[in-house]
C-alpha cells in the first residue's frame, strides 16, 4: 500500500474510503481516527460535541510541519515566532508591529483582565458570553458588569452604552458570540468601538472568525492600525485545531503589544509555530472545513424544523437550540448514548450548545435525540 495521497484525492474521496487508505505516516490508526465519523461512540471514545473543537483535526500539511518540528524542538521558538508573524501579517495586509502571538487566545484575555484590574478600572461584558475573563476578573477581585442579551438573543450595543459608568476601562465582545452563535451588525460594531474606545479599552474576541459567512459581519482589525484602545483576538484552536497545541493572535497598537508580551513572549512553542506557519496557509482545507460545518448544521437545522425547536442559525461551528428542557436533563439522556453536549448557560437553562461534529456523527446525534425527545 502506497503513503502518498494528495491533497484533492484526500478532499473529494468519500471519508470511508479514504479513512480507510490513508496514512499521515507509518500508523494507519492515527489516519483512522483522523478522517473516519465515530457512529459507534462507546464510553472510552464519545462523540465530543460540548467544546466546539474541530473534530476533523490539523491538516496534513500542519500535521507533517509539527511532526518535523520536532528535530529543532529542543530550541526556543523565538525565530519561528517571528516567521509566523510575519504570515498572519501578510494574510492580513497589517504591520507585524500590531501583532503578538501567545498560546491560544486565552493568553490575551487574561492579560486584559489584568490590567484592567491593575489600572483600578471595572470590566463590561455581555451576558452570557465566553466566561474565560468573566472568571479569570472574578479571581482577581475585578467589578464586572453583566449586560443581558437582546430579545433577539444578539449583544446588545445599546444597553451596554447604558450600562456604561465612569470607572469601566474594558469593554469585552466575542464576535460571534458564544454559547449563542449571533454577530454583532458590522456597521454597528463600528460606531460602538469608535465611540466607547475614547473611554475604554474595547477587546474583540474573534475566536470564531474563519466559520463566518454573513455579509453583516466584519473584523474590526482595521481599527486597530489608528485606534490605541482596541485589541481584537484571534485563536488556531477552532477551525485550525490547535485547541491542544495553543496558538492565539493578537492585534493591537504597538503600545498594547508591548506592554501584553514586552520585546518576546516565551509562552509559544517551536512545534506549534511551524505547524500554525503551515496551517494559516492551508486555504484548500480551511475551505473543506467550513464546507463540513455547513453541512453539519443543516443536519440539525432539518431536525430543529421538523420537530418545531427553536434555534439561533449559526455564525459558527456551534448551534444554540431550545430543547423545551433543563440542558442538564438533555446532557444526562445524550451521555447515556455517549454523545457529549453542552454545559447549562444561564439564563437559558431550556437551550442547548451543540458543536458540529461530522455530517455522519451529527445524523446519529440527531436520530438519538429523535429517539429520546422528538
Amino acid at each position: 500500500m502506497t503513503n502518498d495521497i494528495t491533497r484533492r484525492q484526500w478532499l473529494t474521496g468519500t471519508t470511508t474510503t479514504v479513512a480507510t487508505s490513508l496514512l499521515l505516516s507509518a500508523t494507519s490508526a492515527s489516519a483512522q481516527t483522523f478522517m473516519s465519523a465515530n457512529v459507534t461512540p462507546s464510553a472510552q471514545n464519545p462523540i465530543r460535541a460540548h467544546f466546539n473543537e474541530n473534530t476533523y483535526g490539523q491538516s496534513l500539511k500542519a500535521r507533517k510541519a509539527i511532526d518535523d518540528a520536532a528535530d529543532r524542538s529542543h530550541l526556543y521558538a523565538f525565530g519561528a515566532m517571528f516567521e509566523f508573524r510575519a504570515t498572519i501579517a501578510k494574510l492580513e495586509n497589517i504591520n507585524p508591529k500590531y501583532i503578538g502571538i501567545g498560546a491560544g487566545s486565552t493568553e490575551f484575555l487574561e492579560k486584559a483582565a489584568v490590567f484592567s484590574r491593575i489600572d483600578g478600572g471595572s470590566m463590561m461584558v455581555t451576558y452570557p458570553t465566553y466566561g474565560d475573563i468573566i472568571r479569570f476578573g472574578e479571581t482577581l477581585g475585578s467589578k464586572i458588569i453583566q449586560v443581558p442579551v437582546g430579545e433577539d438573543m444578539s449583544i446588545n450595543l445599546d444597553a451596554m452604552r447604558e450600562a456604561y459608568t465612569d470607572d469601566v476601562n474594558l469593554i469585552y465582545l466575542c464576535n460571534p458570540n458564544n454559547p449563542i452563535p449571533t454577530i454583532i451588525e458590522k456597521n454597528a460594531l463600528r460606531e460602538f468601538c469608535l465611540e466607547m474606545s475614547e473611554k475604554a479599552t474595547i477587546l474583540i474576541d474573534e475566536a470564531y472568525y474563519e466559520y463566518v459567512d454573513n455579509e453583516n459581519f466584519a473584523s474590526m482589525i482595521e481599527l486597530v492600525k489608528e485606534n490605541k484602545n482596541i485589541i481584537v483576538t484571534r485563536t488556531a484552536s477552532k477551525i485550525h485545531a490547535f485547541a491542544g497545541v495553543r496558538v492565539g493572535v493578537c492585534f493591537a497598537h504597538p503600545d498594547i503589544i508591548k506592554r501584553m508580551f514586552g520585546m518576546f513572549t516565551n509562552s509559544t512553542n517551536y512545534a506549534a509555530m511551524r505547524g500554525a506557519i503551515a496551517s494559516y496557509q492551508d486555504f484548500e482545507y480551511q475551505d473543506f472545513l467550513r464546507q463540513k460545518n455547513k453541512e453539519s448544521l443543516q443536519i440539525c437545522y432539518d431536525m430543529f424544523e421538523e420537530l418545531n425547536l427553536p434555534y439561533i442559525k449559526s455564525n459558527a461551528n456551534f448551534t444554540f437550540f431550545k430543547a423545551g428542557r433543563p440542558s442538564k436533563e438533555v446532557a444526562a439522556v445524550m451521555k447515556k448514548h455517549h454523545i457529549l453536549s453542552g454545559r447549562e448557560f444561564k439564563p437559558f437553562t431550556n437551550w442547548v450548545r451543540l458543536s458540529m461534529t461530522k455530517p455522519e456523527e451529527m445524523r446519529y446525534i440527531m436520530q438519538v435525540y429523535r429517539k429520546e425527545f422528538g
